[in-house]
């Protein structure tokens, strides 16, 4: 990169902390979020099921601990923040390994850190953002070891692979990419393949350690019995509407810099590896049909950039700032929606998350607070819904939490 681009880089990014920092809500997010606020806070938990992320949620018990006296939610918040900020700098490294321009590169980082899911993700306490930090090094160190055929990037690669089971077990989905790497590389790998595997399998048998001690059983770690209908259903009309929906996700993250994938496609270095890496990711998401399915996207996303930014240097007269138009459209379609029959329905039925703003618009801050789903929950009878009566607890410890801050 010469100077020129890294000053773009670093704009970029600094760009994009302002958002996200603007866009903090004043309490966790229904959901896992608060789930995994309150479980930070309570300290570690060794658990291996699906849903804990290990790695992950270990990782903000050891935050707290050692700042105990910042609020939690946006101490937590603030690792989403760092980890997205810090997975949009290693991108630019992956984009420019993988042969896309400098100048793609930033309108490709512009992109995923203003896109819907990936804003949302960052201004939250999740793994995602956590978890594609890591994705991305792995990937870095994947095609690092391709281009230069050096044994050390193959042990990170296993590192990063083993370490990658600990944060998500949707890693499983990299099986078919490690194993391609080590067919198409096998003689150079010849004396390095063992040691290399006994570092990502020494690595994943930390997850069985919980089970062998009574903690869940074995199967817990792969999947959630809440979503094994969905994996295994083969009715060809839900595949059809997952399709559709899983399109229109991708649209509305992307608008019309998606058409640049085609133009990628013309590019054949390396392309192997990107659909080998990639359509693991595709068959899940269509199958896997859930109302929280975009953000099992943002790991497909990365390879959807690398195929937009080869695309994009074909077209070297697009402006940097484009993906700027992001932000506008998301708040255009708020307010469009908002005054239509769907969007008054919405507004009624989601008033308690922000209603239509919430599904349509990344920021969070101008979004109601936890207090006010407390009266809503009462007033709208929202205890009927089981996913939110399961919730309500956990929303009054947060507001306790949140008092014993105001009180210090």
């Amino acid at each position: 990169m010469n100077n020129k681009s890294t000053f773009q880089l670093v704009l970029s990014i600094l760009f994009l902390a302002i958002i996200y920092i603007l866009s903090v809500a004043s309490d966790p997010s229904l959901g896992d979020s608060l789930i995994f606020t309150i479980q930070g806070y309570h300290g570690f938990s060794f658990d291996s099921n699906a849903t804990n992320h290990l790695l992950f949620s270990n990782f903000l018990a050891f935050i707290h601990i050692l700042l105990p006296f910042i609020n939690v939610h946006f101490l937590f918040v603030g690792v989403s923040i760092l980890s997205g900020l810090l997975f949009l700098f290693y991108l630019q490294k992956l984009l420019e390994i993988s042969e896309v321009s400098s100048r793609s590169s930033i309108l490709c980082i512009l992109l995923m850190g203003l896109s819907f899911t990936f804003w949302r993700q960052s201004i939250i306490t999740e793994v995602y953002t956590f978890y594609l930090l890591f994705v991305v090094l792995f990937l870095i160190h994947v095609f690092k070891f391709i281009q230069e055929k050096k044994s050390k990037h193959f042990y990170r690669v296993s590192f990063f692979f083993g370490l990658l089971f600990l944060i998500h077990i949707q890693t499983i989905l990299f099986i078919p990419l490690y194993c391609y790497l080590i067919f198409k590389n096998s003689k150079t790998l010849k004396n390095h393949l063992l040691y290399g595997l006994l570092i990502t399998i020494g690595l994943f048998l930390v997850l069985l350690i919980p089970p062998l001690l009574g903690h869940h059983s074995f199967i817990a770690i792969f999947t959630n019995p809440d979503y094994t209908e969905s994996i295994f259903n083969l009715d060809l009309k839900v595949i059809s509407k997952s399709i559709l929906k899983n399109s229109g996700i991708l649209i509305y993250n992307f608008l019309f810099f998606i058409i640049f994938i085609f133009w990628g496609f013309k590019n054949k270095k390396l392309l192997d590896y990107f659909i080998v890496g990639a359509l693991p990711f595709i068959a899940f998401c269509i199958k896997h049909n859930v109302s929280d399915i975009y953000v099992f996207h943002l790991v497909l996303y990365i390879f959807i950039l690398i195929l937009i930014g080869r695309g994009l240097d074909r077209f070297p007269k697009i402006y940097v700032v484009a993906p700027l138009i992001l932000p506008l459209i998301y708040f255009l379609s708020y307010k469009i929606v908002k005054e239509t029959p769907t969007g008054e329905q919405l507004e009624k039925e989601k008033e308690y998350k922000g209603g239509v703003r919430y599904m349509l618009f990344p920021p969070l801050n101008k979004n109601p607070d936890l207090n006010y789903f407390i009266i809503k929950y009462k007033e709208d009878s929202l205890y009927k819904d089981p996913f939110l009566k399961s919730l309500y607890s956990d929303v009054i410890e947060w507001e306790k939490i949140k008092n014993n801050y105001s009180k210090k």
